[in-house]
This record gives C-alpha cells, sequence and structure tokens, in this order.
C-alpha cells in the first residue's frame, strides 16, 4: 500500500476570523512538495494543523488522514506516538528549538526511544551513524555537544538526523534554512533531498524562497490568505500563465542588480584597529579581530559572512553598542562628533513592546519634542517609508512582518541618523516584502543621503543594494572590495565559496 499523507478541508478559526479556509491536498512517500506564501499566508498554520500543535484557543475542521488513519481525532497521548515516529519536523531556528541544556546525544536517544545507561549505550554506533549520515564529523565528539555549542548550519544538520532516528515515513520542514548563508541553503537543502530520495521520504518543504526550491521540489503548492490558490509541478511554476500571485512570487525572487553608483570620498564613519574580546582578561579568541574600515557618505556597505564570523559585532561597535577592546570607532578626520547611527534589527516583533500600540513605541523616540511636533515627525517618517497613520493604533502583533519592518525604519528615521544598519533586516520576509524593504533604503539613500550597512548573510541581497561587499570569516575581515570587483573576482575562499552560491539561472533583473 502506498503510503500517504492526505489533509481534506482543513480550516482554522479562532474567535475573530478564518486562518486557514478548507485547505487540501496530499503527499505521497517519495515526493517532495514545497509549499510557497508570503508571510503570513497560512503556511506554518497548515504544519500546526498536521501536527496537533496549534494553541488551544484555535479550532480545527476537516480531516488529516495518515495511511488512512484519521489522525487529527487522536487524542494527546496517541498522537505522541505519530510525531517523531510517523512524522518528524525540521523548524526554522533549531537552536531555539532543541533543549540546550541537553547533549545532541541525549536529543537522539529520545528519537529512538531509549531509555537508561545500558540502552543508551546499545544505541552508541547508530547515533553515530546518523550523524555522519547528514555530514556531521567527527560524531562522537559532535554527540557530546549542546545545541549553542553547534554553529547554524551544523545545529540545522543535527536537527535532521534527530528527525531520521525514528525512520519516519514524511516530515514537514518549516523553513529551515531561513537563517543560514547561501552556502549553508544550499548544502542543507541538497541534504534534505539526497535522504528524502534515498529513504523514499514524504517532505512537506515550507518556505517563502522560490529561488532556494527550483531544483530539489517535484511539486510546487502556492498559499494566500489561508487558502491553496496555485499548485502545479516546480518546472510549471515558471510559466507566464500562472496565478497572479505566484507570478509575484517569481519575479522578486528572480537575481537583481541596482544601477551602479559612484560613492562619496568624503569619510562618514571610521573603524580603526576595532576588535573585540569578551573572554575573560581578553585571553582567550576575539569575537571580532582589530578592523579597519571606512564608511562614505551615502555608501551601501554590504557584510557578509556565516554565524558566528564576527559582522554582527563589528555592527555593534559602529553603533556604540559595544566599546571596542582595541582600537577605535572614530568620526572622520576634520570632525568631532561621531554621525548618529541607528540599528534596524533583525526581529521587528521583538523591537517593540507588544503590549503597547506602535504610536506608543514612535512618541519615544521623539518624546522630547513638544507633542503637535512631535506628531508631525511621526506622520512624515511614516510617509517616508510608505505606510498609512492608522497603523499606529495597532499593537505589533496585529500587523505583517513587512508592516512592522517598515515601522522599524520609520522609527529610526526619526532621530535623524546619519547611518543606518541593518542587521539582517529582510531575512524573516518572503521574497516580495524583501524586495519592498530593499527598495525603501535605496530611495532613502538617494532622499537623504544617509550611510547604509546592510549584514546578511543572503549575497542576493547584498549583490542587489550594496556598493561595497565586506567579507568576515572567523572574526576577521577578510575581504572589502567594490561589489563589481567582488562579484567577478572574489580573492578569499570564503569570498568564493559565497559567490559560487550565487543562483545564475535565471536573468539578472534590474533594481528599480
Amino acid at each position: 500500500m502506498t503510503r500517504e499523507l492526505v489533509f481534506t478541508d482543513l480550516c482554522v478559526t479562532s474567535a475573530r476570523k478564518s486562518l486557514l479556509s478548507t485547505v487540501s491536498g496530499s503527499l505521497q512517500a517519495g515526493e517532495l512538495v514545497a509549499v510557497v506564501g508570503r508571510s503570513g499566508s497560512g503556511k506554518t498554520m497548515l504544519t500546526k494543523a498536521i501536527m496537533g500543535l496549534l494553541p488551544a484557543q484555535l479550532e480545527l475542521t476537516g480531516q488529516v488522514v495518515l495511511d488512512g488513519q484519521r489522525i487529527d481525532q487522536l487524542k494527546s497521548q496517541d498522537m505522541d506516538q505519530v510525531r517523531g515516529q510517523r512524522i518528524g519536523m525540521l523548524f526554522q531556528q533549531p537552536k531555539r528549538v532543541l533543549n540546550p541544556r541537553l547533549s545532541i546525544r541525549a536529543h537522539m536517544l529520545e528519537a529512538l526511544g531509549a531509555y537508561g545507561w545500558g540502552k543508551s549505550r546499545l544505541h552508541e554506533a547508530k547515533i553515530h551513524s546518523l550523524l555522519e549520515e547528514v555530514g556531521l564529523f567527527p560524531a562522537a565528539e559532535i554527540a557530546g555537544k549542546l545545541p549553542d555549542q553547534l554553529s547554524g548550519g551544523m545545529a540545522q544538520r543535527a536537527m535532521l538526523a534527530i528527525a531520521l532516528a525514528a525512520d519516519p515515513d514524511f516530515i514537514l520542514a518549516d523553513e529551515p534554512t531561513s537563517s543560514l548563508d547561501s552556502t549553508l541553503k544550499a548544502e542543507v537543502l541538497q541534504l534534505l533531498r539526497s535522504k528524502q530520495q534515498e529513504r523514499s521520504l514524504g517532505v512537506l518543504l515550507i518556505t517563502h524562497d522560490i529561488s532556494s526550491i527550483r531544483s530539489i521540489a517535484d511539486r510546487v503548492v502556492m498559499v494566500s490568505d489561508g487558502a491553496i490558490v496555485d499548485q502545479c509541478s516546480t518546472t510549471e511554476l515558471f510559466a507566464e500563465d500562472r496565478h497572479p500571485l505566484t507570478q509575484e512570487l517569481v519575479q522578486a525572487s528572480l537575481p537583481a542588480t541596482h544601477p551602479g553608483r559612484e560613492v562619496s570620498a568624503t569619510a562618514l564613519l571610521q573603524s580603526v584597529e576595532a576588535g573585540k574580546n569578551y573572554t575573560r582578561k581578553a585571553k582567550g579568541p576575539a569575537a571580532l579581530a582589530p578592523t579597519t574600515l571606512t564608511l562614505h557618505t551615502g555608501e551601501i556597505l554590504g557584510v557578509v559572512g556565516r554565524s558566528g564570523s564576527g559582522k554582527s559585532t563589528f555592527a555593534r561597535l559602529l553603533a556604540g553598542l559595544e566599546k571596542p577592546s582595541t582600537g577605535q570607532i572614530i568620526a572622520p578626520e576634520g570632525t568631532t562628533e561621531i554621525p548618529a547611527v541607528q540599528v534596524i534589527s533583525q526581529e521587528p516583533y521583538a523591537s517593540f513592546d507588544p503590549r503597547l500600540p506602535l504610536r506608543t513605541g514612535l512618541l519615544a523616540a521623539v518624546h522630547r519634542l513638544p507633542a503637535e511636533q512631535a506628531t508631525d515627525e511621526i506622520m512624515q517618517a511614516l510617509a517616508k517609508v510608505g505606510l498609512p497613520p492608522e497603523l499606529l493604533e495597532r499593537k505589533p502583533g496585529q500587523c505583517s512582518g513587512g508592516q512592522l519592518q517598515r515601522m522599524s525604519i520609520a522609527r529610526a528615521l526619526l532621530v535623524k541618523p546619519q547611518v543606518l544598519i541593518c542587521d539582517e533586516s529582510t531575512s524573516a520576509l518572503d521574497s516580495v516584502a524583501q524586495r519592498h524593504i530593499l527598495d525603501l533604503l535605496l530611495e532613502l539613500r538617494e532622499q537623504l543621503g544617509v550611510g547604509l550597512v546592510v549584514i546578511s548573510h543572503d549575497l542576493e541581497v547584498i549583490r542587489y543594494v550594496s556598493d561595497s561587499v565586506a567579507v568576515f570569516f572567523e572574526g576577521r575581515l577578510v575581504e572589502h572590495r567594490s561589489l563589481g570587483d567582488f562579484l567577478s573576482s572574489p580573492e578569499h575562499p570564503h569570498s568564493k565559496d559565497l559567490v559560487a552560491a550565487l543562483d545564475r539561472s535565471g536573468p539578472v533583473q534590474p533594481a528599480r
């Protein structure tokens, strides 16, 4: 009998509105189906509904059938036997999901159902075999590490090994590569595809990144506003007669560059041998080795590197959020005051108080001004980022990711910064919302002349906006060149890997 996971007429409702509306589909063993759509479209809600992980306040109707058995009606204890053993799960940020106090070995033993010292020893060879299967070496050393001791790519591989431990028939993967750089993203997706084919698994891959699934998915399902609006084979996805929302997402995922722009020779902010060491008495390895770099007026500096490479530490030094252990951050020659710097964070939800309306969050930036002037400043900032004033009365949870990211940019503009630092500010957004935010940053650079430092693990983002590129690797600045020179002739081995990972299969689109 063919192993199959079928969901029919799934509806998820809250007291206020419908979150998922009559969604139906199927997943057979041996195929990889990608579920794509914009942020907030209902993709993750679908996986939670299938796995029985919806919050208690939400109501589910419809059917979920696994190999002929309805699992949506199972009791909690019985459903626990389905999760992991028959349907595995890969999450977006493994370090947040895995228990930080348990070793990778302990997580795998739990997945294998092995408890007690004697049984643990019997499964040691199996654990090593699984870790090696997903490319983690040396397996014995990795098994003993805690999740936080692994890099992002290693943690995602470890989670795949944990998911495979119980030998499930199906795996639901919810944005498993969104926090990884281009090279690691390609590696993890190819690994997932190879394991899916070797084990004849059925994989449901949730993603907002269409470009990443072109070479691995068998079918694609497009979700919008909690409903399936389009589905087809991957080869048909890029046809011109597809649903308008599909075409919009495809178009936004195509590689693009903005027209070249001559960078001003006027220095705006300088790092002179600035480094940071967090270890006791600076005796351990530094988070950032002494770094010298100059940001010029109106320049967009793209900063790339793997997790732990030192790029965010460098940004914190530029912003004055950390004091350098060595060297200094200085104003340009001929001035004494360091220019105003604002940081736009990766997770806008975390930068606003969830209990307060957004108006209160923006007022905090202009609280010293008279009330009427403060209101005028806020309205001007909203106009610059293209947001309607009525959003000010909403709380953060009532806005989309793109709206909230624009709101965080508006708040940053209220203090009239000369430098904006965008630390992975678009990594959690779908390709359409991401392109809108990047276009906004380009417009602000033209209108206000601000210098931009764009930190990203996605080289497509760097290619789209940057004038120059700084590459960090293992705590060091290893390359700093103009965008054109970097893309045409990267020098450092890590730079070469990043450029090689760029998807050049589609035509490069000029930015607006």
